[in-house]
């Protein structure tokens, strides 16, 4: 298919549609409402929304390759496919209502010319041509649009050297008899819309970077003129009441009456046509990217390239719009679509511009105000005109970007939104780097060493408990490599001669131990949950969980929680007995989990939490307990040992102290057990869980003898001095 120009493609159907309808049919109206200094306001506020929208779209196209689908392509691949699709929508909407529009005001003008004629038979009539033109193919539609430009020319020749009387002086003000100026403004508005007849046809240009910006920007200034002429003329050919009784007056008031029927007639022609090529195009690159029902069909071309299905589809839309509205009805519509549409264009760009992405660096660059004015005009402007149905339309868009993010649709390309997120973390990061850190703030944020990720699957739900719903996990692993420096050396020089089998076996089991921990995590990921996994290379295990450590605690929201998990193999417990020193140098908490090997969990419903009198670990025990209790809904119980009866009441007393100023629930149960510690384990209430404190005396030995007194699964913590079960 043979590409469009600059002129073609853009300026044309650009400046065809803005000077189409409403100049014909709808400014004298305006004026005689608004009089020449109130139409002129409302062509300033109107143009306001369209320059700075059309400087974004200028920056967005001379940044990246446009596509087909205009407006829905731009925001797409700059806010996601899920924001294009929730936009795409209206915006369709808006091209479709546009057409309707269009053939509504030619149908009006028409039976101006031939009362005889049946308005609702005209107004197929001219749907079935412009279909037909439209299936012939683009390129056909913009040649027929050269023939209605010069009638327009023609037109305004004549309406600028008309013969009547001119009144003396202006009107400033109207009195805005027939409607209060928003609603002008809103009859008014869809004058000003024709960019979107040049950003639809993206897909169908030589050069979208250079053709769309020159295109709209030289139709915008064009056509911004040539209305502040109009609405000067109109003031001073005729009185606001003829003005608001006749919408045909600009042929009454002209020097030669059939070039403005022609004109009106062409003009309205030619918009209807840009609206039944262009709306298909949005609709079809809706389809080509899954994002709408039945896109497969949508989505397909006829062998010229054209869009048939979705051009009969818009035809038949347009045509029930024809049957519902007229051009008074459809104008307030048609605004509110557009404005939404215009909206997020320019937010797309403010967004781009204010994270400072490097990929963002287009050859028509614009300053991050005229985006910003234009966003909040442009939503401005909407609860001006209609607050319950802009309300209702951003709720409605809200509710799509939210289907469509539950559908989770996959865009072959990348969008602005992860370096948005990114720029809001890091700016967040910075500022919470000021505050000093406070346990009010604290939650469990846990760093889990893992040496063998296929033996964690039946830990991973615990861990989910712990840290759900606003915690975070970092899971890391350790691939032991042997002389690590000749390794490295080895590395370097088959990089440069060739890779050999000792570093692709090194690089392999580093590779299955991230599709591993990516494994592990996946299922946590899925629910929300903040979870990042890393494996890194060392020749000793301690020695790749201490460089870890060192380095997670120094970057920006560092881990509070050191998690191990306790083997069967009595051989490891020196080594895990290190883990907990180093734990201890970093001022990280600490918790080792100890799993039962036959009951596991049990029912993860109870929880014993022991406590002994001035526990220097009680803070994190009882804030463990608490992440758990809260989704595990059982029973929570605080159990402590004492000597004899004397110290039992005192306990009772701490207990019931301790959880009024903990906040625990009501149902909490308090224990108190008298006799040796060793010797009235086995006499605790039963339980899925059982908390314990690491004194500094605690060995490995202890913790396993407590495990199988208690014969269930067991959590050992210890507090790292930052945590208050209080605040």
């Amino acid at each position: 298919m043979r590409k469009l120009g600059t002129f073609a493609g853009v300026f044309t159907p650009t400046i065809l549609t803005i000077l189409g309808v409403i100049m014909y049919l709808r400014m004298g109206w305006v004026v005689g409402n608004a009089g020449f200094g109130g139409a002129i306001l409302i062509i300033l506020l109107a143009k306001m929304i369209t320059i700075t929208t059309g400087l974004s779209i200028a920056a967005i196209a001379t940044n990246t390759r446009v596509g087909a689908g205009g407006s829905y392509a731009l925001i797409s691949r700059s806010l996601g496919l899920e924001a294009g699709s929730a936009v795409g929508i209206p915006l369709y909407l808006s091209q479709t209502l546009g057409g309707a529009m269009y053939i509504s005001g030619f149908t009006e003008a028409w039976v101006a010319l031939f009362p005889s004629h049946d308005p609702m038979l005209t107004g197929i009539a001219v749907l079935l041509l412009v279909l037909g033109i439209s299936l012939l193919g683009a390129q056909f539609a913009m040649r027929t649009q050269y023939i209605i430009m010069f009638i327009i020319v023609v037109s305004l020749v004549s309406f600028f050297s008309a013969q009547a009387e001119m009144a003396p002086s202006i009107t400033v003000w109207g009195e805005f008899s027939t409607a209060p100026f928003w609603a002008v403004f809103a009859i008014f508005f869809p004058a000003v819309t024709g960019i979107e007849a040049g950003a639809a046809m993206s897909g169908d240009l030589k050069n979208s970077k250079r053709s769309l910006p020159i295109g709209m920007l030289s139709a915008i200034a064009v056509s911004f003129i040539i209305y502040m002429a109009v609405a000067y003329f109109f003031d001073r050919l005729a009185s606001p009441e003829a003005l608001l009784s006749n919408n045909t007056i600009m042929m009454d008031v002209s020097r030669w009456r059939i070039p403005i029927a022609a004109g009106v007639l062409g003009a309205t022609l030619s918009s209807a046509l840009g609206s039944v090529v262009g709306a298909p195009r949005t609709l079809m690159a809706m389809g080509s990217d899954k994002v709408i029902p039945y896109y497969r069909i949508f989505a397909t071309k006829s062998k010229s390239g054209e869009p048939t299905y979705a051009i009969i589809f818009t035809s038949i839309a347009i045509l029930i719009s024809l049957v519902l509205g007229d051009l008074n009805t459809i104008a307030p519509l048609l605004t509110m679509f557009f404005l939404i549409t215009y909206a997020t264009i320019n937010l797309a760009v403010a967004l781009q511009l204010g994270i400072g992405i490097p990929s963002f660096r287009p050859r028509f660059r614009v300053h991050i105000a005229i985006p910003i004015v234009g966003f909040l005009w442009a939503l401005i402007v909407m609860f001006m005109v209609n607050p319950i149905f802009a309300g209702v339309a951003w709720l409605l868009i809200i509710a799509a970007y939210l289907v469509q993010v539950q559908r989770g649709i996959q865009a072959p390309w990348g969008d602005v939104r992860a370096g948005m997120f990114m720029a809001i973390a890091e700016w967040s990061a910075r500022q919470s780097e000021k505050l000093k850190s406070h346990p009010k703030t604290w939650k469990p944020n846990i760093m889990v060493p893992v040496e063998d990720p296929l033996s964690w699957n039946l830990r991973m739900g615990f861990l989910r408990d712990v840290i759900f719903p606003s915690g975070t996990l970092r899971l890391f692993s350790v691939n032991i490599v042997q002389d690590s420096v000749n390794t490295i050396i080895r590395s370097f020089r088959n990089r440069l001669f060739g890779r050999g089998p000792e570093v692709k076996e090194h690089s392999a089991d580093r590779g299955a131990k991230e599709s591993q921990l990516i494994s592990l995590a996946a299922p946590l990921k899925d629910e929300g949950l903040f979870v990042t996994t890393s494996v890194i290379e060392c020749q000793h295990f301690l020695e790749g969980i201490s460089i870890t450590s060192q380095v997670m605690r120094s970057m920006y929201f560092p881990p509070n929680i050191l998690f191990l998990s306790m083997s069967e193999d009595r051989s490891k417990d020196a080594r895990l007995e290190d883990m907990i020193a180093m734990a201890v140098r970093e001022r990280m908490g600490i918790a080792i989990y100890s799993q039962h090997a036959k009951n596991a969990l049990g029912n993860s419903s109870d929880l014993n939490v022991w406590l002994r009198r001035s526990s220097p670990n009680k803070d994190l025990a009882i804030l463990m307990a608490i992440q758990l209790n809260r989704n595990w809904s059982g029973q929570l119980r605080f159990i402590t040992v004492v000597a004899n009866e004397e110290e039992a009441d005192r306990a009772r007393a701490a207990q019931e102290r301790l959880i009024d100023r903990a906040r625990l629930p009501a149902s909490t149960e308090t224990v108190t057990l008298i006799g040796n510690f060793t010797d009235v384990l086995p006499l605790a209430p039963g339980a899925d869980l059982n908390i314990f404190g690491i004194s500094n005396e605690l060995d490995g030995d202890t913790m396993h003898s407590l495990s199988a007194a208690v014969n269930t699964s067991c959590l050992f913590v210890k507090d790292s001095g930052d945590e208050s079960m209080v605040v």
